[in-house]
């Protein structure tokens, strides 16, 4: 895997590519203290998996500039209790989403593991921020039909399981699973699994 680091905070910044330069399947592992300094560098568009604070200046920008160039998979590093950042970083593109203060070596591992296999993962206290507090205030439309299959995948997807692992606890094919998730993309009229998710939650669905 190719990895980009791009967080103001150096400190964090250095702990987090020190994690991620010890895996071995990590073949290089780039970092940018700027949106500025990271979009010059061709180590970026090149990532396989692109760590960004989304709250930092620009970082929504980035996040989505990255969606819309098909660049790399980008995971969220978010603080606790931010709704609306954990939404606005949701709607930016990003498939993978990781709780700062919560953040260890091994969920670092894992998340851009599967963000490079184009799975998303979010961690339980982000799943938990979303669900306790922004549904209120988000306006409900009339949730779209899924029928039980694809409300029990996108339970799963929503506790932090991985294509293959939703493969196996259901004794279905890999392919049918993205196959479920792609059809629940589009009927929410959506672009990530993890919009659905979000906006399952919203709604009740899950």
């Amino acid at each position: 895997m190719k990895l980009f680091v791009v967080d103001e905070h150096e400190i964090f910044c250095r702990g987090i590519v020190a994690c991620l330069a010890v895996l071995p399947d990590a073949a290089s592992v780039g970092r940018a203290g700027s949106v500025d300094e990271a979009i010059g560098q061709i180590e970026l568009h090149a990532a396989d998996v692109a760590i960004v604070d989304p709250a930092m200046r620009g970082g929504l920008v980035l996040m989505q500039r990255l969606s819309r160039e098909t660049g790399p998979a980008v995971i969220a590093c978010l603080e606790r209790g931010s709704e609306e950042l954990l939404l606005a970083a949701i709607d930016a593109g990003a498939i993978g989403f990781l709780e700062r203060i919560a953040l260890t070596p091994d969920r670092l591992a894992a998340s851009v593991r599967a963000a490079a296999c184009g799975d998303g993962v979010m961690a339980p206290e982000l799943l938990e921020t979303l669900s306790r507090g922004v549904s209120e205030r988000v306006p409900r439309p009339l949730p779209p039909a899924l029928n039980e299959r694809e409300r029990l995948v996108l339970r799963l997807v929503a506790d932090g399981h991985q294509t293959r692992e939703v493969a196996a606890e259901l004794c279905y094919s890999e392919r049918t699973i993205k196959n479920v998730l792609h059809d629940v993309v589009i009927k929410m009229n959506v672009r990530t699994r993890s919009q659905a998710v979000a906006q399952a939650v919203r709604q009740g669905m899950i």
